[in-house]
C-alpha cells in the first residue's frame, strides 16, 4: 500500500476553470487506483475557498489555506524570487505538509500545477517520489502576459518570467516523474527532466439530446473571462472574424457563456454575452459550431476538450490545439479570412458537422479510453 500526498494548486471543486477542470479529473482516477492511500493537501484561496462535501471517508483532507497578497515581505524578497512564487510559499503551507508527513510518512508525494510544487521542502526530492503534473510551462504564461500586456507591465512580466524559468528548470530536474497534459510541452520539459510523458485528462463523450429542428445557427465560445487569452481571442474574433461570418449569414448568431462574457453583449450585432452558467448542457447544445480562436496560451486547452465531450465541431487557431498530439476532428484557421470562410462552410454544409461528430466520437474513445488511462496512472505510481 503506497502512502501517496497530492497537492493541487486550487481545490478541485467547484469547477470554476480549465484548472479546475483538470485537477478534478486527476482527483477522479487517483481515487480508482488500486492500493493507494491517499491524502488530500488542495491550496484553498479566497478565490478558491474549495466545496468538499463529497469528498469520500477513504480520502484524507488536508486544505492548506493560503492568502495569497503580496505583503511588504513578498515585495522584499521579489528582488531575488518571483513575487507569484512568493504568495504561495510565504505561507505556512511548507510547515503544514511536513507536519502531516511527520505522521504519515509517505512514500509519494504529486504536486498538481506548478505552485504546488513550489512548496514541498527540498530534501523530499531526495528522500521520497515526487510526481510533477504539469499544467503547462510558467514561465511562458508570464513572457505571453508580457508580449501582450500594457507597456506599463512588461518589465515586471518579464521579469518574473526569467525568475520563474529558473526555478520552474530546477524543480522540473529535481521531481522524479513528470506528466504533462500537453503533448508539446512534454517535449520542451523532455529536455529538463527525461521521465517526462503525456498524460491527458480523462473525458466521457456526453448524450447527445434530440433538440426541435430549427433554421437557428448559433456560434458558441465558453471561458472565463479573468484569463487574458480569452479575452483577446473573444475580442479578435467580434472585430476582424465576425463581421466577415455575418456579411455571408446575416441571421447567425455568437453566444459566448463564461465569467466576464458580458462585457461582449451586443444583441444589436446578434453577440450574446451570456454571463457564467452553472449548466452548460443546454448551452452546448445548442450551438451549431464551437469556436477557440486564441492566440496566446499555454498547456492544454480544457475548454476545447469540453466542446469535444458535447461531440461539436470546433473550428480553432493552431495555438488552441497546441497541447494535442493528433488533431484529426479540429478544423485549424490561424488568418480571419480562413477562419471564417470555415466556419461559414459549416454553418452551411450539415453533412460535414455530422462527419465531424462521428470522427469527435472516435477521437475520444481512442485518445481518452478511460481503462488505458487508469492503467498508465496505476503504472507511474507503482512502476
Amino acid at each position: 500500500m503506497k502512502r501517496v500526498l497530492y497537492i493541487t494548486q486550487k481545490p478541485h471543486h467547484p469547477m470554476l476553470d480549465g484548472g479546475t477542470q483538470a485537477i478534478a479529473s486527476f482527483f477522479l482516477m487517483l481515487r480508482r487506483c488500486k492500493d493507494i492511500e491517499l491524502t488530500y493537501a488542495p491550496i484553498c484561496t479566497v478565490k478558491h475557498p474549495g466545496d468538499f462535501s463529497r469528498i469520500e471517508h477513504s480520502t484524507k483532507l488536508i486544505p492548506l489555506r493560503i492568502n495569497p497578497k503580496v505583503t511588504f515581505q513578498v515585495l522584499l524578497k521579489s528582488i531575488s524570487a518571483p513575487m507569484n512564487v512568493l504568495r504561495y510559499t510565504t505561507s505556512n503551507a511548507n510547515s503544514v505538509i511536513q507536519s502531516v508527513d511527520s505522521a504519515t510518512e509517505f512514500d509519494i508525494v504529486i504536486c498538481d500545477g506548478f505552485y504546488a510544487l513550489t512548496l514541498i521542502p527540498s530534501p523530499w526530492f531526495t528522500s521520497k517520489r515526487v510526481i510533477y503534473r504539469s499544467h503547462n510551462l510558467e514561465f511562458e504564461h508570464w513572457q505571453q502576459r508580457a508580449a501582450s500586456g500594457p507597456w506599463y507591465t512588461r518589465w515586471f512580466f518579464k521579469r518574473m518570467s526569467r525568475q520563474i524559468h529558473r526555478l520552474e528548470q530546477n524543480l522540473v530536474s529535481a521531481s522524479s516523474q513528470i506528466l504533462s497534459i500537453s503533448f508539446q510541452e512534454t517535449l520542451k520539459l523532455r529536455q529538463w527532466n527525461s521521465k517526462t510523458s503525456t498524460y491527458y485528462p480523462l473525458i466521457h463523450s456526453k448524450e447527445k439530446q434530440a433538440l426541435p429542428r430549427s433554421e437557428r445557427w448559433s456560434i458558441g465560445f465558453v471561458g472565463n473571462f479573468e484569463w487574458f487569452p480569452n479575452a483577446d481571442a473573444v475580442r479578435w474574433f467580434v472585430q476582424s472574424i465576425w463581421p466577415l461570418i455575418t456579411a455571408e449569414i446575416p441571421q447567425v448568431q455568437f453566444e459566448i457563456a463564461g465569467r466576464g462574457s458580458e462585457v461582449f453583449h451586443m444583441p444589436t450585432s446578434h453577440i450574446y454575452g451570456l454571463g457564467f452558467i452553472e449548466s452548460l448542457d443546454e448551452f452546448y447544445n445548442q450551438q451549431t459550431v464551437m469556436i477557440s480562436p486564441l492566440r496566446y496560451g499555454t498547456g492544454l486547452n480544457m475548454k476545447i476538450l469540453e466542446a469535444l465531450t458535447y461531440g461539436k465541431p470546433i473550428v480553432t487557431t493552431a495555438k488552441s490545439v497546441q497541447g494535442f498530439e493528433h488533431t484529426t476532428p479540429f478544423v485549424i484557421a490561424n488568418d480571419p479570412s480562413t477562419f471564417a470562410e470555415r466556419v461559414v462552410y459549416l454553418l452551411k454544409n450539415k453533412h460535414e458537422i455530422q462527419t465531424l461528430e462521428i470522427e469527435t466520437s472516435e477521437y475520444i474513445n481512442t485518445i481518452f479510453e478511460e481503462k488505458n488511462l487508469l492503467n498508465q496512472l496505476e503504472q507511474h505510481i507503482h512502476g
